[in-house]
């Protein structure tokens, strides 16, 4: 039911009518809340009319040479390493030759960079490098081991004193940002705030409640940097993988949707490795 609806919208673009070529469509997998009415948009659990349901453990509803661009934002990562290969070649799949796929992820190679600076900033006894060392600490290990939803970095944003908002809300931006206003708010309103000596107490679920947390998904089953990203992409049988900027892109006018940068310029995920690759 889904692939015969996508051919209805594949065949009603620009271009489709009186005999004249379809325009390629650009689909944008694992959108969140991010997304463009010029895409065709899908998440797991769709946030708007706008978004339809997929699941990317499973092929994908586009006939073969469908698609001009491919775009996923902050979902590779998501994937068990061992279904990287074959979401990748059905990318591949559904993109016309000369077709633009566009990956974002965190970038383990900074996170791990950035690591070690405030580490030898603590050792040397830097004023707030302390603080700053173990958000690195969360920022890499968390999504990897977090058995309830939001895990310690949620604890962390929630807790007073508030430390090392300024380096955080650099690292990671508005996503960042918006959850520790959206604390605040409910702690106006009566919610709980922590202490920091109970950012990682409560951490943890066990039995079925963890298997339920589990399978939604949130958790990172694995993190890449540039070089492995563009590695496992010519494996898939994509050409030129290259790092670029969040503004930066093969895909024409992309900045212009927002995706990766806001209306005023900002970067979404300043913690971000993106790349390109071409099918």
């Amino acid at each position: 039911m889904v692939f015969q609806a996508l051919k209805k919208i594949l065949g009603s673009r620009p271009g489709s009518a009186g005999g004249g070529s379809v325009s390629p469509a650009r689909a944008n997998l694992g959108c969140g809340q991010v997304y463009h009415p010029d895409w065709l948009n899908f998440d797991l659990v769709p946030h708007s009319r706008q978004v339809r349901a997929i699941d990317l453990g499973r092929p994908l509803p586009f006939p073969d040479r469908a698609l001009e661009a491919v775009y996923s934002s902050h979902v590779l990562e998501h994937l068990p390493r061992g279904r990287v290969p074959g979401f990748l070649a059905e990318c591949r799949r559904v993109l016309r030759p000369g077709g633009v796929l566009r990956l974002v992820v965190p970038d383990l190679e900074g996170i791990v960079r950035e690591y070690l600076r405030q580490l030898e900033a603590a050792e040397r006894g830097e004023p707030g490098a302390a603080a700053r060392h173990e958000w690195m600490t969360v920022e890499l290990l968390d999504q990897l081991v977090r058995r309830v939803s939001g895990g310690v970095m949620a604890r962390w944003w929630r807790s007073r004193p508030l430390a090392a908002r300024e380096f955080i809300e650099k690292r990671l931006g508005a996503e960042a940002s918006v959850w520790i206003q959206r604390f605040e708010d409910e702690a106006k309103s009566g919610g709980g705030l922590l202490s920091r000596g109970e950012i990682y107490q409560g951490s943890e679920s066990e039995g079925k409640k963890m298997a339920r947390f589990l399978a939604q998904g949130e958790v990172h089953r694995w993190m890449y940097d540039r070089v492995a990203l563009a590695r496992i992409l010519r494996e898939a049988g994509f050409q030129e993988p290259t790092v670029c900027a969040a503004d930066q892109s093969r895909i024409k006018d992309f900045a212009s949707y927002h995706l990766d940068t806001d209306e005023n310029g900002r970067i979404r995920k300043p913690d971000s490795l993106f790349m390109e690759a071409v099918a």
